[in-house]
């Protein structure tokens, strides 16, 4: 019965350890510039050449002056394993910008998309990520 016990607390020591989950932002898209009145709509399909607003909401206060925002098209045709780098680039963060960050850009292709937002201390790891669609 001490046998099962200390089993049974290990799992639950070893579970509350060594979660692998990471904290996530969140990132919601727009088709007209994110004002306080439409900053929680999320829009998911746009048309082609139509400019997509994005509003980054970081899950803590980011420590790092720069963030990485990086676009890439999900596709079969495309080598390793079906993601396409459309767009990359990198911002400086002022300091009332710590806990959000947001812009615009286009894009001319139909397919479906995804944005993902990194810190510069860790590129392995997106702070925030979401899917949205050109038609």
């Amino acid at each position: 019965m001490i046998k099962l016990i200390k089993t049974f607390l290990l799992i639950i020591a070893a579970i509350s350890l060594c979660s692998c989950t990471f904290e996530r932002g969140l990132i919601l898209f727009n088709a007209e510039p994110v004002t306080k009145e439409n900053a929680l709509q999320d829009q998911k399909v746009f048309n082609e050449g139509q400019r997509v607003y994005y509003l980054f909401i970081a899950p803590q206060k980011m420590k790092n002056e720069f963030i990485r925002v990086q676009v890439f098209k999900m596709t079969e045709d495309a080598p390793w394993g079906g993601n396409e780098v459309v767009r990359t680039k990198d911002y400086r963060l002022m300091k009332d910008e710590r806990y959000y960050q947001t812009n615009y850009f286009t894009l001319y292709e139909k397919g479906r998309y995804v944005m993902q937002v990194f810190s510069h201390s860790d590129f392995q790891h997106p702070l925030a990520l979401n899917d949205f669609y050109i038609k």
